[in-house]
């Protein structure tokens, strides 16, 4: 049970990780900056599964959504927010989610070894 709880904390603290380094970067190099944080989130979240299946993803998307969510809303003083409703910033939001999207429906085979499919 330690191990299940201490690899959920883990991958909810990458989920974050890589939600704000998304938000910070992807309009750090135009439009190779966002295809890189999309990148980054697939890899993420394809570890995530791959490590805890479903249960490793939703740890992973929960953070990401919630953190992104609440860095493209505005400041409590009306500043500007960090994702802005452009192309780059609708890009990283919806790209980020698809990409989760889409790994949660590849096939457990493309993730995991022969041997632990067949089990």
């Amino acid at each position: 049970m330690a191990r299940i709880v201490s690899s959920c904390l883990a991958i909810a603290l990458m989920g974050a990780l890589v939600a704000l380094v998304g938000a910070g970067s992807h309009r750090a190099y135009g439009w190779f900056g966002a295809a890189a944080c999309l990148l980054l989130v697939a890899a993420a979240s394809m570890f995530s599964r791959a490590w805890r299946g479903f249960l490793g993803l939703g740890v992973f998307a929960f953070p990401w959504v919630a953190l992104t969510t609440l860095l493209s809303t505005a400041g409590p003083g009306g500043s500007a927010p960090l994702i802005v409703a452009d192309a780059h910033g609708l890009t990283w939001v919806y790209g980020g989610a698809a990409v989760i999207v889409v790994v949660g429906l590849l096939p457990r085979r493309l993730l995991v070894g022969v041997e632990e499919a067949a089990a």
